[in-house]
């Protein structure tokens, strides 16, 4: 019995001395459970099996509830090292953890008293560290969203540089970048002393005025491309765009110079003029070509008024030159003349017609004259065909003469 009694015993010690050497394996300080297993050998020895049970089993305990308490306390400093490197990353001061990792350093070292055995005080040296951290750690929360503000900020900047290809790089610097960064500095600066609030309210600022620097520069060169891209259409039409051409220049200075508002402005201004411009030159265009036929087609019937010509040349010259006001005047005083010239020959036709009736009159009435009269009239209408209209209204003048010494023929005697 009792030599059964002594292995259990040994198997008991055994195990507890398995425990210890996996522990070891670990930093946990083992002394006061390896004390416990050496007096629970000398029990056994001593054949005081009871006592060297208790003992081993106290061991083993103590081993199992020393590691637990270490895994803990490591896992805290730790987790404090690294909220210290942390806030030191960012600028902040960490002295409040380092001074818990010094702290639970020296109370684990002292040691606490437990059922009479000295031990590593893992338990305060973790309480005073999970004090620091939940001291800390809100803190460094917000730090760090604050420091991702102003990373992201940064950023917008950083991308503000690689978007000015159009625009001279120094001046950019000078106008639009120079005061984006002051605002991600001041936010810098806020930061390192603690003022999360502000440095926080700082980055959005810089942030959000690095996206409105974007856009307009965004919204300018859109605006320098549409208005390019007008005046090309415009170009290839024949169109000549004075005023617009200087205005492009003008806008493209301007976004040389990072002036992007103005730039905008202007460019916006170039698209709205041109488009004006394209309207007047293409209804400017329209009218010189109609008149053109129009002359074209008087000038296949006979003589084409001098004053017409003269205000087509004008007209045309005008649209050259890109005067499409004054083209449009000329085309309106060439069809004035065209017009009077129209008004001439309906009164010369509706006096031919005229004269033709008061010939059948006279022929009728039995006149001498009526084809002499004829014969005029028949030359006017054939010149009048012809487009000769002086000719036309002098012969019809003179056989108006000649019905004018008409006498109607003696009638015969009428027999009695």
């Amino acid at each position: 019995m009792f030599a059964r009694k002594g292995d259990e015993i040994s198997d008991a010690i055994v195990r507890a001395e398995a425990l210890l050497d996996v522990l070891r394996l670990s930093k946990v300080d083992l002394t006061a459970p390896e004390e416990l297993l050496a007096e629970a050998r000398r029990a056994a020895e001593e054949k005081r099996y009871p006592e060297a049970q208790a003992l081993a089993a106290r061991a083993e305990s103590l081993a199992n509830t020393l590691e637990e308490r270490h895994r803990a306390a490591r896992k805290a400093l730790t987790a404090a090292r690294s909220l210290a490197k942390k806030a030191r990353s960012m600028g902040l001061d960490a002295s409040e953890l380092d001074l818990a990792v010094e702290a639970a350093r020296r109370v684990s070292r002292e040691g606490t008293v437990e059922d009479g055995l000295t031990i590593p005080n893992y338990l305060q040296a973790r309480a005073l560290l999970d004090v620091a951290l939940n001291s800390r750690r809100p803190e460094l929360d917000r730090a760090s969203a604050v420091a991702d503000e102003i990373f992201t900020a940064e950023l917008s900047v950083d991308a503000l540089k690689d978007a000015n290809g159009n625009i001279d790089r120094e001046e950019f610097d000078r106008v639009v970048l120079t005061d984006v960064r002051a605002l991600v500095e001041n936010a810098k600066a806020l930061f390192s002393k603690g003022r999360l609030e502000e440095a926080k309210a700082a980055a959005e600022s810089a942030e959000e005025a690095a996206k409105r620097a974007r856009l307009d520069y965004e919204d300018a060169i859109r605006a320098f491309r549409a208005a390019e891209k007008t005046l090309a259409d415009l170009r290839a039409e024949g169109a000549v765009a004075v005023g617009p051409e200087r205005l492009l220049d003008q806008g493209q200075s301007l976004l040389r110079q990072a002036k992007l508002g103005e730039a905008r402005e202007v460019l916006v201004r170039v698209e709205r003029d041109a488009g004006r411009l394209a309207e007047v030159f293409r209804r400017a265009t329209r009218s010189v070509q109609e008149t053109e036929q129009a002359i074209s087609a008087l000038a296949r019937g006979g003589e084409v008024p001098e004053e017409a010509q003269i205000a087509l040349q004008d007209a045309r010259r005008a649209l050259g030159e890109g005067r499409y006001g004054r083209a449009e005047e000329a085309v309106v005083e060439a069809r004035k003349a065209l017009g009077k010239r129209q008004a001439v020959r309906d009164r010369l036709a509706r006096a031919i017609q005229d004269t033709k009736r008061k010939v059948e009159l006279l022929r009728a009435a039995g006149s001498d004259a009526a084809n002499d009269v004829e014969e005029m009239v028949l030359r006017a209408e054939r010149e009048f065909e012809n487009g000769d209209l002086v000719n036309s209204s002098e012969d019809l003048r003179i056989a108006t003469l000649l019905m004018g010494k008409t006498r109607p023929a003696e009638r015969p005697a009428t027999p009695k």
